[in-house]
């Protein structure tokens, strides 16, 4: 809350009271309410000469640490001195003529804005802001860009719109300024590193990164819950925090897969063989609902998400997680964009090492089994970004390599749509700058970001049920001490991660560290979707939320939900992304949604 008028943060704060009635001032400046929020739990704030800080979130940093950090000329802009700390956080500098807000590089703890009764109010949650200014009309451009697949260009998500019209975004990594006459700026802090150390160097730095963003959320807690699906992230999770706090505290826990070729299950069991005393909660796949159950009455979320999709399978995973004695959950998500570099890495490691960038070409082109040639066109610089990026939508061939991943539109959008797309992104490429030079270290951090963005969701929908959802891959310790080592250290044809692997041996099972696999979760997908389509055809009728903004062409979009349930990958991600966002639009706009269709639930 930052003060304009001496009675308007009384009239803000009231407003802002009345869109969370949970909500009180948690701190105050020169009387007046400075921050509104939930818990005390979770705020640090400090005084010195003249400067006020508060930090918000997830951290260990007590009054005196953080007073000591109030310099007046940090090298990294105001607030950059106070985001150096393990965990994720919100940060807050005020001075007698100005305060700066920021969140974490990743985007989890995400800074909106908007004016509210001659103040500028600040917060994380975009619909609450919006509410409380009394102005909660949908952007329909800005809620079209959910719709891309796989996800929206960076340069379209972080323009600084949000899918409420009056309010506005910050980009991560970037720091938004509020003068004492209300005038807004924003400026960038943080910026992606360049990966030049080697995988000795970089392996040890990556793993007290990692311990350090597990001992923040974990320290004072009697039972730590961690999601061990089997894969090398969510071991490494597990295998660290057994280490901190024993045996006694860690319970893993294990769903297990519809897919009997998935062979998670497996290597998440020999990973607690090495953990003596440490619990292992594995939920049968008959046990927990099926996906897309409940789907009548989703969670009610800041943005269009996955996670709302299937809201009765996730309520049972937290409050089995919960009735176990854990509040904190750590989830591996995130470490499959960290970890590997996009295959354009090649291109800037035959200018380091010729000698490496050959062996990874032969090594992917006989992993793939396509000439190394192939290989080669695929790594080849992308060229500029801006250029690269005007004329993604409309170009005829269709690129899986690049700056990023996609976009592509989903079929059964309409004209109008797919116009407005090409032209916003036309026009946002024209001052377009990547996160990196780099065009491999630029597509990872677009990558964990537009992950963030869905996880931080998530942990809000896990809020409730006494869950703290926690992903350190996100920690922005953690990303630099990835992004810092060299790209041909973090991935190769020959191991899996190997970055991650270096840095957990000794600490997890060998066999585990030597896992090529992956285990796959599209049966579970195909299985649910069969018996839900009478439902997705009444959420997405002539009449639904999306249809009536002009966005798609339900007649389309029926032919492609009838075969849901035996479609490609792509086009399954895209049924995805419109289902997620036709809940959104309906939860929003307080529609009723139709009355559930009974179908029996397939284990998955």
């Amino acid at each position: 809350m930052l003060p304009g008028t001496s009675s308007a943060p009384q009239r803000a704060t009231a407003r802002l009271k009345a869109a969370d009635p949970g909500a009180g001032v948690l701190a105050r400046r020169d009387g007046q309410p400075w921050i509104i929020g939930r818990s005390t739990r979770a705020l640090t704030v400090a005084h010195s000469a003249g400067r006020t800080a508060a930090l918000i979130g997830s951290h260990n940093v007590g009054e005196g640490q953080l007073a000591q950090a109030l310099s007046p000329a940090a090298a990294d802009g105001p607030v950059g001195a106070l985001m150096r700390w393990a965990g994720s956080y919100h940060a807050v500098l005020a001075t007698s003529d100005e305060t700066w807000i920021c969140g974490d590089v990743a985007g989890m703890r995400p800074v909106f804005w908007a004016e509210c009764a001659d103040v500028v109010l600040v917060g994380d949650h975009s619909g609450l802001l919006a509410e409380a200014a009394g102005t909660v009309g949908i952007d329909t451009a800005y809620l079209a860009l959910h719709l891309l697949g796989p996800v929206p260009p960076v340069a379209l998500a972080e323009l600084g719109t949000t899918v409420y019209q009056s309010v506005r975004a910050v980009p991560p990594g970037s720091a938004l300024r509020v003068g004492s006459d209300g005038r807004t700026t924003v400026r960038r802090w943080w910026r992606v590193p360049d990966d030049e150390r080697t995988l000795p160097e970089g392996a040890p730095v990556l793993r007290d990164a990692l311990r350090r963003a597990i001992a923040v959320r974990t320290d004072g807690e009697s039972v730590v819950g961690c999601e061990l699906s089997g894969g090398a992230d969510s071991t490494a999770l597990s295998a660290l925090t057994y280490g901190h706090v024993g045996g006694e505290r860690l319970l893993n826990l294990t769903r297990a897969s519809a897919d009997p070729g998935n062979d998670d299950l497996d290597w998440a069991r020999r990973a607690v063989v090495s953990q003596p005393g440490a619990r292992h909660d594995i939920v049968d796949v008959g046990a927990i609902p099926a996906q897309f159950a409940g789907l009548e009455a989703p969670f009610a979320l800041d943005a269009p998400s996955p996670s709302a999709a299937s809201p009765r399978r996730a309520a049972f995973w937290w409050r089995h997680t919960a009735s176990a004695g854990a509040r904190v959950m750590l989830c591996g998500k995130g470490g499959d964009e960290l970890m590997p570099a996009d295959l354009s890495y090649l291109a800037h490691a035959r200018r380091r090492d010729r000698v490496t960038a050959r062996r990874h070409v032969k090594g992917w082109a006989a992993l793939w089994g396509v000439p190394a040639q192939q290989v080669k066109a695929q790594a080849a610089d992308p060229g500029p970004y801006q250029k690269w990026l005007a004329d993604r939508l409309t170009r005829d061939r269709d690129e899986s390599f690049g700056w990023e991943a996609g976009p592509y539109m989903p079929p059964w959008l309409t004209g109008w749509a797919r116009t407005m797309l090409a032209d916003t992104l036309r026009v946002a490429a024209e001052n377009a700058e990547p996160l990196h030079e780099r065009p491999h270290q630029h597509a990872t951090m677009a990558a964990i970001r537009a992950l963030a963005r869905w996880n931080r969701l998530q942990a809000d929908a896990a809020g409730p049920f006494g869950i703290q959802l926690v992903y350190p891959y996100a920690d922005q310790q953690v990303i630099e001490a990835a992004l810092a080592t060299r790209a041909e250290a973090r991935t190769s044809p020959f191991r899996n991660k190997p970055l991650l692997t270096a840095a957990m041996s000794g600490f997890v099972p060998a066999a585990n560290l030597a896992r090529r696999t992956k285990g796959g979760y599209n049966a579970d997908t195909s299985r649910a979707a069969r018996p839900a389509r009478a439902m997705f055809a009444k959420l997405l009728s002539d009449d639904c939320e999306l249809a009536r903004s002009g966005l798609i062409e339900p007649n389309r979009l029926r032919t492609a939900l009838r075969g849901w349930d035996r479609t490609d990958d792509r086009t399954d991600l895209l049924l995805h992304l419109t289902l997620m966002c036709e809940i959104w639009a309906r939860t929003t706009s307080n529609r009723p949604f139709p009355t559930p269709v009974p179908f029996e639930e397939s284990p998955c």
